[in-house]
């Protein structure tokens, strides 16, 4: 909830100190630590991808380029380049090619050398270094020493890849699939003999590349969705776009906003188009997209998985370090789906439903939401916050008795579906020592917020307990930061200002409390921080996680509240978060245009709708009202407001800040009155949002399943619904 916060203020300042420093802050006496075994992440992992034990793949009728057919199916045929482990996965009807690398006609135009233009005629590109050094180097399928060895499988071929000079060994497996193709690098298959180290691997780097001759686009996941359209119009502005999949890694001491939440991109040329989805190993992964004039005359886009990370090692307690690799690699097993589209279908609309249908089909992605009569109001009230200084006094904004108030007047005023949240209810607020169910006082105690339950369900609304389990304030959470804290890779307990970061164990044990103390009360959910919008690994030797094991803790605490309470929330709504989720708030709506991206589209808000229900900026902290309003109803979000009964100054010494206007009293009219508008769609609330297209300039249509298109016109600042109308 970065905008009303201390969250917001940890990604700006990013100040880390040492466990050394830190320790001392948490003096206050210590609670006794959840068990730290009590969730066995080892049982919910997948099962690993085995090495195939076949004979050896015997190719025959080399076509002209030294291709040869490994497997068909009905749709798809899989050529592969035994000199090199190319692949061509060939459509059986259309005769359409999509090529792992560029065709050699189209190399002929390239200007580049060296090593760029061995890497455009690779199937892979392997960064690595040498142990004891720190500079890295990079190798592909083109280097004398590179042996590849393939063995046959049903459905495709194994290729494995012998670096002789480095004495390192890997394998990628190419096989069909009913939608396309799949790539996987088994963990199992990685072999490092000698002095040299894996840092990435990007398979197959330039698969489906296209030039700027057919106009397209590059789809990456940035925000909801982000197209780099070709050829183009504009100058390119940095590097191009590499970020991490859920954000970089804290524990290397790098903190950063999360700008991508979904492990998927695409690309389109013409009217065929290609979706790839990261299946396993996006925890560990990072999305490229390289515009033309990069590193070629190519447009490409793909997946880099990441099996080392570089940090910073203290040298002294003065500050000096130096920039070294992590020595142990991370096993996990590694693959990419692609699914290809043609005609209509090839746009980023197609790509959303694919990834769509895919979350479903694995079970990644909940059930329909149930038709509503009203919109669901997404309606956050602030019970107050503590003073951090001098006496800690707590200062109330809005007691339990004022939000049965205002919950009563949205009733008399016509709003049906509200979905209240209450933040800091707990005792001193975010600065909450013991992070269980313990209300504040002076907000009417545990009585109090019974009673406040009670009145909510009497109106047929829905009431929610924000919570944060997994960030704790080192000056005042008795839980001793050394024995419950996260270490960074350097292996110290990692700091963020005064906050550390709770072991993803201690953060199911403290759920699995609140879950049933808040199920006592009647509460109707939990919308949890952090636990949608952030992943990160645990270094500590007694208990050490993956991001990918955090993801399971978090998904398993999402579950249990969402089949104990009823509803399961969270910010942002990181896609490894999604099967349990109710309630998304927070859910971005712009991508990030210095990175390349010409054009921000839904493709995001395409995949939730009708799954989840989600928001977006709150009504009342817009930087721009009505282009805000406007967007969340062209993406299909629902109303969202942050108040208060009090004015919103009795918090400005606490750590919930940014809340610079949330007077109920002052809002209620503006509330009620946009309410109404979004009500306007209350039709397609539990309907997939199927089409996504621009009409013209600032006019944009959002097609329905069932038939309706919202149309949203940005010049004329106003917003229609077509029943029947084509997108």
């Amino acid at each position: 909830m970065a905008n009303v916060t201390r969250r917001k203020r940890l990604w700006l300042a990013a100040a880390i100190c040492a466990a050394a420093v830190c320790a001392g802050l948490a003096v206050r006496g210590l609670l006794t630590p959840p068990s730290a075994e009590s969730f066995d992440t080892a049982a919910y992992a997948p099962a690993a991808i085995a090495m195939p034990q076949g004979a050896a793949w015997q190719p025959s009728d080399l076509d002209a380029q030294g291709f040869a057919v490994a497997a068909r199916t009905q749709r798809y045929e899989l050529l592969v380049q035994p000199a090199t482990g190319q692949v061509i996965v060939k459509n059986a009807s259309s005769g359409e090619r999509w090529r792992s690398n560029p065709d050699p006609a189209a190399l002929e135009n390239e200007t580049v050398g060296g090593a760029l233009r061995k890497n455009l005629e690779s199937p892979f590109i392997l960064e690595y270094y040498e142990q004891s050094k720190v500079q890295r180097l990079v190798t592909n399928v083109l280097e004398p020493s590179v042996t590849p060895t393939f063995t046959a499988m049903d459905d495709g071929v194994a290729v494995r890849f012998d670096i002789g000079k480095l004495d390192i060994a890997f394998s990628m497996l190419y096989q069909l699939t009913a939608d396309g193709f799949r790539v996987s690098i088994p963990a199992a298959g990685i072999e490092e003999n000698g002095k040299f180290r894996i840092l990435s691997i990007d398979p197959l780097p330039f698969f489906g590349a296209a030039d700027d001759a057919v106009p397209g686009y590059i789809f990456v996941p940035d925000g909801p969705g982000g197209l780099i359209r070709f050829p183009r119009e504009r100058e390119i502005v940095g590097d191009g776009y590499d970020q991490y999949v859920y954000g970089p890694e804290m524990t290397n001491k790098t903190f950063g906003p999360v700008t991508a939440s979904m492990p998927v991109f695409g690309l389109k040329r013409g009217d065929r188009a290609f979706v790839a989805v990261i299946a396993a190993g996006e925890k560990a992964s990072a999305v490229r997209g390289l515009p033309s004039g990069l590193v070629s005359t190519l447009n490409s886009v793909n997946a880099r998985f990441l099996y080392r990370e570089e940090y910073n090692r203290r040298l002294n307690l003065s500050g000096r370090s130096l920039r070294v690799f992590q020595e142990e690699p991370l096993r996990e097993d590694r693959a990419i789906l692609y699914a290809f589209l043609e005609g209509e279908e090839a746009d980023y609309a197609g790509m959303a439903k694919r990834y769509r249908q895919h979350l479903l089909d694995a079970g990644q992605l909940g059930p329909p939401m149930d038709p509503q009569t009203d919109v669901p109001l997404h309606l956050t009230l602030v019970g107050g916050d503590t003073i951090p200084y001098g006496s800690r006094r707590y200062e109330t904004a809005t007691t339990f008795g004022q939000a049965e108030e205002m919950l009563e007047q949205l009733k008399e005023a016509g709003l049906n579906n509200v979905r209240v949240t209450l933040l800091n209810w707990q005792r001193e607020g975010s600065l909450a020592p013991t992070l269980k169910l313990e209300a504040e006082k002076k907000l009417g105690g545990e009585a109090g917020l019974k009673t406040l339950i009670d009145t909510a369900h009497d109106l047929g609304y829905r009431l929610y307990l924000a919570a944060d389990l997994v960030q704790g304030d080192s000056q005042a959470l008795k839980l001793s930061p050394k024995t419950n804290g996260i270490r960074s890779a350097e292996g110290d307990v990692l700091f963020a200002d005064e906050y550390f970061f709770l072991n993803p164990n201690v953060t199911y044990d403290l759920a699995r409390d609140l879950i049933r103390d808040a199920g006592k009360l009647g509460a109707d959910g939990i919308l949890y921080d952090w636990l949608g919008d952030a992943l990160f690994r645990d270094y500590n030797p007694n208990r050490r996680y993956t991001r990918n094991d955090t993801a399971v803790v978090f998904d398993r605490i999402l579950k249990q509240t969402r089949l104990e309470l009823g509803g399961a929330g969270a910010y942002l709504g990181n896609a490894y978060a999604l099967r349990s989720l109710t309630d998304i708030q927070r859910l971005t709506s712009e991508s990030h245009k210095y990175y390349a991206i010409d054009e921000t589209v839904p493709f995001y808000p395409m995949v939730l709708h009708g799954s989840i229900a989600y928001s977006m900026t709150d009504g009342n902290l817009r930087d721009n009202n009505e282009e805000e309003f406007l967007k969340a109803i062209e993406y299909g979000a629902v109303p969202a407001f942050t108040l208060t009964a009090e004015s919103s100054r009795t918090l400005m010494d606490t750590k919930t800040w940014g809340l610079f206007a949330s007077r109920f009293s002052q809002w209620k009219e503006k509330l009620v009155r946009e309410y109404e508008e979004f009500n306007r769609l209350a039709d397609i609330s539990d309907q997939p949002m199927i089409g996504h297209a621009k009409r013209a300039e600032g006019i944009f249509a959002t097609k329905y399943a069932n038939g309706i298109t919202v149309v949203v016109d940005y010049n004329a600042k106003s917003f229609r619904v077509e029943k029947g109308g084509a997108g």
